[in-house]
């Protein structure tokens, strides 16, 4: 048996397939499954814990025609566009399945339809398998295996570990720098903060870490997927936005804290973690966007700037 996934961004996306991939193990414990991802993702493919072998996406003839010389017993695309369209058709599987996105609900709950909710985005992935008939648990939730014997930066003696992720990929999903550095100045002092994201957040998590040099260090862009699970494994608590690393922190069942701006836990975005708390101002203009925006449609911004700081303290003290 030889299946094939499709699935080529995002983080937090990719994080949140991982039910399905180890659904398929379970159904077919001895077969090949392989997933399209990304070049950037591969690692994390490989820490889910379903020795499935990710393949590095490339928009190339040599590419596709490498997945059709496979001859793939089952094609399952969990991303639904036109570049993963065109890897089914690569692919030529005797069976396929694509999952829904649901994306008119998903608009309409934009536009304001207060009544509608999408539970989760893993509830629709699943949908691809139950198109196939293929079992699964409705209950299992997605989950990373931190690697073992890691380098891994210092942590100051005697200091609990607090991730903070001030980055977003949209400015309206990011909760305001000035109330993370409030929260550095005024957190308790058992606290040691790793400031962490991408290359492109370096600089803001400069910026913080010059506001409060003696509780935090600076990591954005320097921990690779292996590490920043290891660590985010030994965290008592991780803060960020409806962002990728909000879903990596859930799949590891640590402490959490998510705030969400421009977007709403009903477009199904939630972190599916026990240890989650859940911040959102919840006002009627949310959500004004599914996947966040350069600025405030209102020009208020007051998603995140209801949300004090010092809400955030207390769920930590």
């Amino acid at each position: 048996m030889k299946i094939l996934v499709l699935r080529l961004s995002s983080l937090g996306d990719i994080v949140l397939i991982q039910p399905v991939l180890a659904a398929l193990r379970e159904r077919w414990p001895e077969a090949q499954i392989d997933c399209v991802t990304k070049p950037a993702f591969g690692e994390l493919i490989s820490l889910m814990g379903c020795e499935v072998r990710p393949l590095s996406y490339a928009k190339t003839l040599a590419f596709h025609l490498a997945l059709r010389a496979q001859q793939y017993d089952l094609v399952v695309d969990l991303h639904g566009k036109f570049a993963t369209w065109l890897l089914r058709m690569a692919a030529a599987g005797k069976t396929s399945s694509v999952y829904s996105k649901r994306h008119l609900a998903r608009l309409q709950i934009v536009k304001g339809n207060r009544d509608l909710r999408i539970k989760s985005t893993l509830d629709l992935y699943f949908g691809a398998l139950t198109k196939l008939r293929i079992p699964f648990n409705p209950d299992l939730k997605p989950k990373l295996y931190a690697p073992e014997d890691i380098p891994l930066p210092e942590i100051p003696e005697g200091k609990q570990l607090i991730f903070m992720f001030p980055g977003a990929a949209h400015y309206t999903k990011m909760y305001p720098e000035s109330y993370w550095k409030d929260i550095l100045v005024r957190a308790p002092q058992q606290y040691h903060f790793w400031l962490c994201g991408s290359h492109a957040e370096w600089e803001l998590c400069n910026e913080l870490h010059e506001h409060s040099p003696a509780n935090s260090t600076s990591l954005a862009g320097e921990l690779k997927f292996p590490a920043l699970v290891a660590a985010l494994a030994k965290a008592e608590w991780v803060l960020s936005g409806d962002s990728g690393p909000m879903h990596l922190a859930a799949a590891l069942g640590v402490k959490q804290i998510a705030i969400f701006g421009a977007t709403h836990p009903r477009l199904g975005f939630a972190p599916l973690n026990d240890n989650a708390t859940i911040i959102s101002a919840d006002l009627h203009c949310q959500p004004c966007s599914l996947h966040g925006g350069a600025k405030c449609p209102l020009g208020h911004f007051r998603c995140m700037r209801d949300i004090d700081p010092q809400r955030i303290l207390d769920i930590i003290k």
